[in-house]
Protein backbone atom coordinates (compact mmCIF):
# COMPACT_ATOMS: atom_id res chain seq x y z
CA UNK A 1 0.00 0.00 0.00
CA UNK A 2 2.97 2.48 0.71
CA UNK A 3 3.86 1.68 -2.75
CA UNK A 4 0.94 2.90 -4.59
CA UNK A 5 0.13 6.06 -2.39
CA UNK A 6 4.35 6.76 -3.22
CA UNK A 7 3.39 6.51 -6.69
CA UNK A 8 0.15 8.48 -6.88
CA UNK A 9 1.78 11.74 -5.41
CA UNK A 10 4.50 11.51 -7.26
CA UNK A 11 2.95 10.86 -10.39
CA UNK A 12 0.32 13.41 -9.91
CA UNK A 13 2.90 15.68 -8.56
CA UNK A 14 5.05 14.89 -12.03
CA UNK A 15 1.62 15.70 -13.83
CA UNK A 16 1.52 19.63 -12.80
CA UNK A 17 5.27 19.89 -12.97
CA UNK A 18 6.53 18.58 -16.29
CA UNK A 19 3.54 19.81 -17.71
CA UNK A 20 4.63 23.22 -16.71
CA UNK A 21 7.98 22.89 -17.66
CA UNK A 22 7.05 21.57 -20.87
CA UNK A 23 4.16 24.57 -21.44
CA UNK A 24 6.83 27.17 -20.92
CA UNK A 25 8.55 25.99 -24.46
CA UNK A 26 5.75 28.04 -26.06
CA UNK A 27 5.66 31.74 -23.73
CA UNK A 28 9.34 31.51 -21.95
CA UNK A 29 11.83 28.95 -23.37
CA UNK A 30 14.51 30.38 -21.34
CA UNK A 31 12.46 29.59 -18.28
CA UNK A 32 12.67 25.65 -19.24
CA UNK A 33 16.06 25.38 -17.93
CA UNK A 34 15.10 26.32 -14.73
CA UNK A 35 11.93 24.68 -14.71
CA UNK A 36 13.75 21.62 -15.58
CA UNK A 37 15.88 21.62 -12.57
CA UNK A 38 13.26 21.99 -10.63
CA UNK A 39 11.68 18.90 -11.79
CA UNK A 40 15.17 17.00 -11.63
CA UNK A 41 15.49 17.88 -7.77
CA UNK A 42 11.74 16.48 -7.02
CA UNK A 43 12.97 13.53 -8.95
CA UNK A 44 16.00 12.81 -6.45
CA UNK A 45 13.83 13.70 -4.13
CA UNK A 46 11.55 11.29 -4.50
CA UNK A 47 14.06 8.47 -5.13
CA UNK A 48 15.87 9.84 -1.67
CA UNK A 49 12.14 9.09 -0.03
CA UNK A 50 11.28 5.51 -1.67
CA UNK A 51 9.35 3.10 0.81
CA UNK A 52 11.26 1.41 2.76
CA UNK A 53 10.68 -2.96 2.40
CA UNK A 54 8.29 -3.66 5.27
CA UNK A 55 5.27 -6.27 5.60
CA UNK A 56 1.96 -4.61 4.58
CA UNK A 57 -0.34 -3.88 7.28
CA UNK A 58 -3.17 -7.49 7.43
CA UNK A 59 -5.44 -4.85 8.46
CA UNK A 60 -7.00 -1.44 7.46
CA UNK A 61 -7.41 -0.71 11.18
CA UNK A 62 -7.92 3.30 11.07
CA UNK A 63 -9.08 4.04 7.55
CA UNK A 64 -13.03 4.10 8.71
CA UNK A 65 -12.08 7.31 11.14
CA UNK A 66 -9.76 8.63 8.59
CA UNK A 67 -12.43 8.47 5.68
CA UNK A 68 -15.00 10.11 7.96
CA UNK A 69 -12.84 12.86 8.55
CA UNK A 70 -11.33 13.48 5.27
CA UNK A 71 -14.96 13.32 4.00
CA UNK A 72 -16.15 15.67 6.92
CA UNK A 73 -13.60 18.41 6.05
CA UNK A 74 -14.44 18.36 2.91
CA UNK A 75 -18.03 18.88 2.96
CA UNK A 76 -18.04 21.44 5.50
CA UNK A 77 -15.18 23.63 2.99
CA UNK A 78 -17.12 22.32 0.08
CA UNK A 79 -20.48 24.20 1.84
CA UNK A 80 -18.67 27.26 3.37
CA UNK A 81 -16.63 27.64 -0.29
CA UNK A 82 -19.99 27.24 -2.59
CA UNK A 83 -22.99 27.76 -1.13
CA UNK A 84 -22.16 30.02 1.56
CA UNK A 85 -19.91 31.87 -0.99
CA UNK A 86 -16.77 32.42 1.30
CA UNK A 87 -14.43 31.39 -1.27
CA UNK A 88 -11.99 28.54 -1.43
CA UNK A 89 -9.12 29.95 0.85
CA UNK A 90 -11.29 31.33 3.87
CA UNK A 91 -14.12 28.30 3.74
CA UNK A 92 -10.41 26.08 3.90
CA UNK A 93 -8.97 28.02 6.30
CA UNK A 94 -11.83 28.28 8.72
CA UNK A 95 -12.22 24.29 8.57
CA UNK A 96 -8.54 24.18 9.30
CA UNK A 97 -9.12 26.10 12.38
CA UNK A 98 -12.47 24.69 13.90
CA UNK A 99 -10.72 21.56 13.32
CA UNK A 100 -7.11 21.81 15.31
CA UNK A 101 -9.57 23.43 18.25
CA UNK A 102 -11.94 20.65 18.04
CA UNK A 103 -10.48 17.14 16.83
CA UNK A 104 -7.54 17.67 17.22
CA UNK A 105 -6.38 14.20 16.63
CA UNK A 106 -7.83 14.41 13.42
CA UNK A 107 -7.54 17.86 12.24
CA UNK A 108 -4.57 16.78 9.90
CA UNK A 109 -7.62 14.48 8.14
CA UNK A 110 -9.88 17.18 8.32
CA UNK A 111 -7.42 19.77 7.11
CA UNK A 112 -6.94 17.50 4.20
CA UNK A 113 -10.21 17.34 3.13
CA UNK A 114 -10.95 21.28 3.01
CA UNK A 115 -8.76 21.31 0.52
CA UNK A 116 -10.68 18.89 -1.30
CA UNK A 117 -13.71 21.12 -0.90
CA UNK A 118 -12.03 24.13 -2.10
CA UNK A 119 -12.84 22.98 -5.62
CA UNK A 120 -13.54 26.06 -7.90
CA UNK A 121 -17.45 26.95 -8.49
CA UNK A 122 -16.65 27.26 -11.91
CA UNK A 123 -15.54 23.78 -12.26
CA UNK A 124 -17.98 21.70 -14.10
CA UNK A 125 -18.80 18.99 -11.44
CA UNK A 126 -21.88 18.25 -9.40
CA UNK A 127 -22.08 17.51 -5.16
CA UNK A 128 -21.46 13.83 -5.92
CA UNK A 129 -17.66 14.25 -7.55
CA UNK A 130 -16.91 16.34 -4.65
CA UNK A 131 -17.88 13.33 -1.68
CA UNK A 132 -16.12 10.87 -4.48
CA UNK A 133 -13.08 13.16 -4.28
CA UNK A 134 -13.55 13.52 -0.57
CA UNK A 135 -13.82 9.33 -0.20
CA UNK A 136 -10.87 9.44 -2.42
CA UNK A 137 -8.70 11.55 -0.90
CA UNK A 138 -9.77 9.56 2.27
CA UNK A 139 -8.29 6.72 0.40
CA UNK A 140 -4.70 7.95 -0.69
CA UNK A 141 -5.00 9.85 2.96
CA UNK A 142 -4.43 6.28 4.45
CA UNK A 143 -2.16 5.04 1.63
CA UNK A 144 0.45 7.41 2.24
CA UNK A 145 0.36 7.67 5.76
CA UNK A 146 3.69 6.46 5.92
CA UNK A 147 5.72 8.52 3.18
CA UNK A 148 6.96 11.69 2.64
CA UNK A 149 6.04 11.93 6.33
CA UNK A 150 6.58 15.99 7.46
CA UNK A 151 6.33 17.31 3.93
CA UNK A 152 4.55 20.45 3.79
CA UNK A 153 1.69 20.38 0.72
CA UNK A 154 1.25 16.60 0.93
CA UNK A 155 -2.51 17.19 2.06
CA UNK A 156 -2.61 19.49 -0.84
CA UNK A 157 -1.17 16.78 -3.14
CA UNK A 158 -3.79 14.23 -1.70
CA UNK A 159 -6.49 16.62 -2.58
CA UNK A 160 -5.40 17.11 -5.82
CA UNK A 161 -5.00 13.75 -6.84
CA UNK A 162 -8.06 12.94 -5.95
CA UNK A 163 -9.70 15.54 -8.25
CA UNK A 164 -7.78 14.78 -10.94
CA UNK A 165 -8.86 11.11 -10.63
CA UNK A 166 -12.33 12.13 -10.52
CA UNK A 167 -11.96 13.95 -14.11
CA UNK A 168 -10.66 11.76 -16.05
CA UNK A 169 -13.24 8.61 -14.66
CA UNK A 170 -16.05 11.33 -15.03
CA UNK A 171 -17.79 14.26 -16.66
CA UNK A 172 -16.33 16.26 -14.10
CA UNK A 173 -14.02 18.50 -15.95
CA UNK A 174 -11.24 21.05 -14.41
CA UNK A 175 -11.18 24.40 -15.96
CA UNK A 176 -8.40 25.44 -18.85
CA UNK A 177 -8.84 29.14 -19.05
CA UNK A 178 -5.83 31.16 -20.09
CA UNK A 179 -4.09 33.38 -16.86
CA UNK A 180 -1.40 35.52 -16.76
CA UNK A 181 0.89 36.63 -13.54
CA UNK A 182 4.20 36.86 -14.73
CA UNK A 183 3.55 41.04 -14.69
CA UNK A 184 3.36 41.00 -10.99
CA UNK A 185 5.59 38.43 -10.53
CA UNK A 186 7.77 40.30 -8.01
CA UNK A 187 4.79 40.61 -6.18
CA UNK A 188 4.00 36.54 -5.68
CA UNK A 189 7.74 36.16 -4.72
CA UNK A 190 7.42 38.67 -1.89
CA UNK A 191 3.98 36.77 -0.69
CA UNK A 192 5.01 33.06 -1.02
CA UNK A 193 8.71 33.63 0.93
CA UNK A 194 7.30 36.05 3.52
CA UNK A 195 3.78 33.70 4.02
CA UNK A 196 6.01 30.71 4.51
CA UNK A 197 8.11 32.05 6.52
CA UNK A 198 5.60 32.99 8.76
CA UNK A 199 3.59 30.06 9.22
CA UNK A 200 6.92 27.93 9.58
CA UNK A 201 7.80 30.14 12.81
CA UNK A 202 3.86 29.98 13.94
CA UNK A 203 4.20 25.91 13.47
CA UNK A 204 7.70 25.37 14.12
CA UNK A 205 9.23 28.17 16.55
CA UNK A 206 5.94 28.84 18.39
CA UNK A 207 4.90 25.56 18.53
CA UNK A 208 1.11 26.29 17.08
CA UNK A 209 1.23 22.93 15.03
CA UNK A 210 1.18 23.18 11.53
CA UNK A 211 -2.61 22.84 11.05
CA UNK A 212 -3.51 25.91 13.19
CA UNK A 213 -0.42 27.93 11.38
CA UNK A 214 -1.14 27.22 7.99
CA UNK A 215 -4.69 27.95 8.55
CA UNK A 216 -4.59 31.04 10.16
CA UNK A 217 -1.78 33.05 7.38
CA UNK A 218 -4.53 31.09 4.86
CA UNK A 219 -7.34 32.98 6.66
CA UNK A 220 -4.97 36.59 7.47
CA UNK A 221 -4.21 36.63 3.58
CA UNK A 222 -8.06 35.43 2.33
CA UNK A 223 -9.36 38.56 4.77
CA UNK A 224 -6.79 41.26 4.34
CA UNK A 225 -5.97 41.68 1.12
CA UNK A 226 -8.84 41.99 -0.35
CA UNK A 227 -10.00 44.54 2.73
CA UNK A 228 -6.88 46.95 2.13
CA UNK A 229 -7.74 47.24 -1.45
CA UNK A 230 -4.93 44.74 -2.66
CA UNK A 231 -4.17 45.24 -6.14
CA UNK A 232 -4.38 41.34 -7.76
CA UNK A 233 -5.69 40.37 -3.92
CA UNK A 234 -7.46 37.33 -4.69
CA UNK A 235 -4.10 35.88 -6.74
CA UNK A 236 -1.95 37.01 -4.03
CA UNK A 237 -4.67 35.23 -0.86
CA UNK A 238 -3.84 31.98 -3.17
CA UNK A 239 -0.24 32.77 -3.13
CA UNK A 240 0.11 33.16 0.66
CA UNK A 241 -2.39 29.72 1.25
CA UNK A 242 -0.27 27.98 -1.31
CA UNK A 243 2.90 29.16 0.35
CA UNK A 244 1.80 28.38 4.10
CA UNK A 245 1.92 24.96 2.90
CA UNK A 246 5.31 24.84 2.38
CA UNK A 247 5.87 26.30 6.04
CA UNK A 248 3.95 23.07 7.22
CA UNK A 249 6.77 21.57 6.78
CA UNK A 250 8.56 19.61 9.51
CA UNK A 251 11.52 20.66 10.73
CA UNK A 252 13.33 17.00 9.58
CA UNK A 253 12.79 17.78 5.99
CA UNK A 254 13.16 21.82 6.64
CA UNK A 255 15.93 22.29 9.17
CA UNK A 256 15.86 26.51 8.83
CA UNK A 257 14.56 29.64 7.96
CA UNK A 258 17.00 29.60 5.28
CA UNK A 259 15.29 25.83 3.72
CA UNK A 260 11.90 27.53 3.81
CA UNK A 261 12.72 30.10 1.56
CA UNK A 262 14.19 28.16 -0.82
CA UNK A 263 11.10 26.27 -0.92
CA UNK A 264 9.25 29.36 -1.53
CA UNK A 265 11.46 31.21 -4.13
CA UNK A 266 10.42 27.62 -5.95
CA UNK A 267 6.89 27.61 -5.10
CA UNK A 268 6.75 31.61 -6.13
CA UNK A 269 8.36 30.38 -9.23
CA UNK A 270 5.80 27.35 -10.05
CA UNK A 271 2.66 29.19 -9.04
CA UNK A 272 3.49 31.53 -12.07
CA UNK A 273 4.24 29.11 -14.52
CA UNK A 274 1.10 26.78 -13.75
CA UNK A 275 -1.59 28.74 -13.99
CA UNK A 276 -2.91 27.59 -16.75
CA UNK A 277 -2.84 24.06 -15.65
CA UNK A 278 -5.49 22.02 -13.83
CA UNK A 279 -7.23 25.28 -12.71
CA UNK A 280 -9.63 25.29 -10.26
CA UNK A 281 -8.69 21.87 -8.51
CA UNK A 282 -9.06 21.04 -5.27
CA UNK A 283 -4.93 20.40 -4.00
CA UNK A 284 -3.37 22.07 -6.38
CA UNK A 285 -1.92 25.51 -4.22
CA UNK A 286 -0.76 22.77 -1.77
CA UNK A 287 0.94 20.15 -4.57
CA UNK A 288 2.75 23.40 -6.04
CA UNK A 289 3.79 23.27 -2.25
CA UNK A 290 4.62 19.66 -1.53
CA UNK A 291 6.81 19.73 -4.90
CA UNK A 292 8.32 22.76 -4.32
CA UNK A 293 9.66 21.43 -0.62
CA UNK A 294 10.73 17.97 -2.35
CA UNK A 295 12.64 20.37 -5.33
CA UNK A 296 14.37 22.19 -2.85
CA UNK A 297 15.44 18.94 -0.17
CA UNK A 298 16.69 17.30 -3.72
CA UNK A 299 18.55 20.30 -5.04
CA UNK A 300 20.43 20.96 -1.98
CA UNK A 301 21.20 17.17 -1.74
CA UNK A 302 22.41 16.80 -5.25
CA UNK A 303 24.34 20.27 -4.65
CA UNK A 304 26.03 18.52 -1.60
CA UNK A 305 27.07 15.30 -3.49
CA UNK A 306 28.72 17.17 -5.89
CA UNK A 307 30.71 19.41 -3.67
CA UNK A 308 32.10 16.32 -1.92
CA UNK A 309 32.65 14.48 -5.30
CA UNK A 310 34.56 17.50 -6.46
CA UNK A 311 36.46 17.41 -3.27
CA UNK A 312 37.68 14.05 -3.38
CA UNK A 313 39.12 14.55 -6.39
Amino acid sequence: MRWLGFTILVFMTLLLFVQTAVSSLESESFMVPFLSIIVVGFVWDAFRELPAKQPAPKELKGYPMVLIAVVAGTLLAYFANIYLGLGAIIAASLVGLVGAATVKEYAVEVYCGAFVGMVSPDVLHDFGHTVIAGVIAGTIFFLTRDVFKGYGGKLGAIAFSSWILVSISSRCRLLDELEEFRHFGVSIMLFSLGAAVLTYLLSIRLRNGPVFASSLVGLLGGLLLPAFGAENAAVLAAVVMAASFVGMSSREKLRSEAAVLFSGLIMGIMFIYSANHFGGAGGKLGTLAFGSVASSRGLVSLGRMIIRKRAAK
